[in-house]
């Protein structure tokens, strides 16, 4: 179910976002942005950031919460770069709590244009380890966000955002759905 849900979600964002760039053809920016170098500071769009959020596991785990930090930048418009690592804990079958950490690159698109949240949202895919108790696994998550900008249009130095992810591990360890809250400083 999970994967459905994960899944539906990231085929939805593209389909909103195509149809919000055909209404808003017209108007001052495109939703698919064209790609083109970094010319300044803002544009390269640095970023530091806290996640906080809900680890939802396959199986019978409970859902349990997460805590991340990010730190990224863009090399090139539209396209993202960042590094995350978060971690979180599991009950287990042996009825203990396990830990699992994770560190993610996360390589984002980033779309434009007029039309509300879907020119703040990007999306993406990251890949990294997994560190687990018993070992180290490879892990891998389609992601799907937003960061909306909490100082109006003129000033995006802080932002409030959500992101989703679900991530597949190499291992018999759950495939989990992450969702969480992002608070992010841009420099």
């Amino acid at each position: 179910m999970l994967k459905f849900v994960t899944l539906a979600l990231l085929v939805s964002g593209p389909v909103f976002a195509q149809t919000a760039s055909v209404e808003k053809k017209d108007e001052a920016g495109p939703t698919f942005p064209v790609m083109k170098k970094v010319q300044n500071l803002e544009e390269r769009r640095i970023h530091f950031g806290v996640n906080l959020g809900v680890n939802s596991p396959e199986g019978s785990r409970g859902s349990t919460p997460e805590l991340g930090m990010e730190l990224g930048f863009q090399p090139m418009i539209p396209f993202g770069f960042s590094v995350e690592a978060s971690t979180s804990r599991f009950s287990s079958d042996d009825d203990e709590y396990h830990k699992r950490t994770t560190v993610l690159g996360k390589g984002t698109y980033n779309f434009g244009g007029d039309t509300p949240v879907v020119r703040y949202s990007y999306l993406g895919l990251g890949a990294g380890p997994v560190f687990l108790n018993d070992g180290t696994e490879l892990g891998i998550a389609p992601l799907l966000g937003f960061d909306i900008p909490l100082l109006g249009e003129t000033d995006h130095s802080v932002s409030l955002g959500f992101t989703a992810k679900y991530l597949f591990v190499t291992s018999k360890d759950p495939d989990s759905l992450i969702t969480s809250g992002a608070f992010k400083y841009w420099f």
